[in-house]
């Protein structure tokens, strides 16, 4: 049996999770992995709370972690991207295993981190969706395959949101209000809702599964506030749900990576997926379409994917010549010498959902055809209501044929300059076929 003495950062909800299920389950996992656990020291930059540390010291110094020769491996659980990034740059230069939560951090260093000794000795499965072993499934299961394509959602407060205002009639804002209140959403809830999330789990998605290289700024990021309780009412018409997704897509261009509201078909399995779950869908060659569920967010789900690393770790250390000492890594593998060429979001095409206010009178709906045909772009789908008595505007729907985005954001321009247009055009894209 080999003991792996950990020094934890940070002591919030997730690493009172991972307190909680050491305690709890750690016979557990010592009899599925040959590797037992204790915590030796932890340390938070907040006085220490109520919480049961099992014996393990206590400081308020990040770098007593650092300097402890008892601390074998490294939770880093404080998050941000400044003491965490520190932290974890330190350590992996001290060869000491660092295990993290920290999306933000890889999705903008990764590839810095990855280099040389992070390679064998950093893990985080914890950073991208939660409980989900993704990052598992991806580099084992799957590591056999070429992946095709990945559809996610991978923001648990966003499809809370969509699923309240679907099932309520709720409007944006109201739910909002309800998800802070609850916990799902944060008092400042950009992060969540203008997609950068999503994007930062992705961009690791995208450097695990397609790339070899962790890049944000190669994905396109869209969030959600422009989506109503008339759009949802709109996509079920058309036979849709509108989900916030994360979409990679390997195409003969090269690299699609996108987050934003997509038309899902109301039979798929993602538009299925409620709450605040999680899921990820891989298409691959050799296994076909693989969906990984579960919860994405929480103390004990995100802290179970902690220990999933810690124990993956564990195991890989006690097979080598001693704690902390794992095989060198190869620093001309680091990265694949040819990296895939990554699309612009201009080259990405897409069917599109457009909600067009306009005034009620005649003839409006020719003269928005007429500016769409000037782009080439026809009409799949389209819904128009009569107006109540009450309304002085009435919305056109479309679904449009597939087109390519410089094309559609230049057809956009034109509909929002005519007259008969009396408000903003709501424009969604259709996921491609799941």
């Amino acid at each position: 049996m080999t003991e792996i003495r950990l020094g934890i950062a940070g002591l919030g909800t997730v690493a009172q999770g991972v307190l909680e299920l050491i305690r709890r389950n750690n016979a557990l996992m010592q009899q599925r992995s040959g590797v037992s656990l204790r915590v030796v020291r932890v340390a938070s930059r907040r006085a220490k709370p109520e919480v049961d540390l099992q014996g393990a010291q206590f400081s308020t110094e990040i770098d007593d972690l650092l300097t402890d020769p008892d601390v074998d491996m490294i939770l880093e659980l404080i998050g941000g991207d400044t003491v965490a990034l520190e932290l974890t740059r330190r350590a992996l230069a001290a060869k000491k295993p660092v295990v993290t939560a920290n999306k933000a951090v890889l999705a903008a260093h990764g590839n810095e981190l990855m280099s040389g000794h992070g390679q064998q000795l950093l893990r985080f499965e914890a950073a991208v969706a939660g409980a989900i072993p993704i990052i598992q499934g991806m580099s084992g299961g799957l590591a056999a395959n070429r992946l095709a394509s990945l559809f996610g959602i991978i923001n648990g407060t966003c499809n809370y949101i969509f699923g309240e205002m679907e099932a309520n009639g709720t409007a944006f804002d109201e739910v909002l209000a309800e998800a802070q209140r609850l916990g799902y959403a944060e008092a400042e809830p950009s992060f969540d809702i203008d997609g950068i999330d999503a994007a930062h789990k992705l961009t690791i998605l995208l450097a695990l599964g397609f790339t070899g290289a962790f890049d944000l700024s190669s994905v396109f990021i869209e969030g959600i506030r422009h989506v109503t309780v008339a759009d949802i009412r709109f996509a079920a018409e058309l036979g849709y749900k509108i989900k916030h997704l994360g979409i990679i897509q390997n195409t003969d261009a090269g690299v699609e990576a996108r987050v934003h509201c997509a038309l899902v078909p109301s039979n798929a399995l993602l538009a299925n997926v409620n709450g605040v779950m999680n899921a990820v869908q891989i298409n691959s060659d050799g296994a076909g379409e693989t969906l990984f569920s579960g919860p994405g967010a929480g103390g004990e789900a995100t802290a179970s994917a902690v220990l999933s690393d810690v124990l993956a770790l564990g195991k890989q250390m006690s097979s080598g010549n001693g704690i902390g000492v794992l095989p060198e890594s190869d620093a001309n593998n680091d990265q694949p010498s040819r990296l895939p060429v990554l699309l612009s979001m201009d080259d990405v095409a897409s069917a599109n959902y457009l909600r067009i206010p306009t005034v009620d009178q005649p003839g409006v709906f020719a003269k928005v055809t007429q500016a769409l045909s000037e782009f080439a772009i026809s009409i799949d789908a389209a819904i128009q209501h009569e107006a109540s008595s009450d309304q002085a505007a009435v919305d056109i729907v479309l679904r449009t044929n597939e087109v390519v985005e410089a094309t559609m954001n230049a057809a956009l321009e034109r509909l929002q300059s005519l007259d008969i247009v009396v408000a903003d055009i709501v424009r969604l894209r259709v996921a491609p076929t799941l």
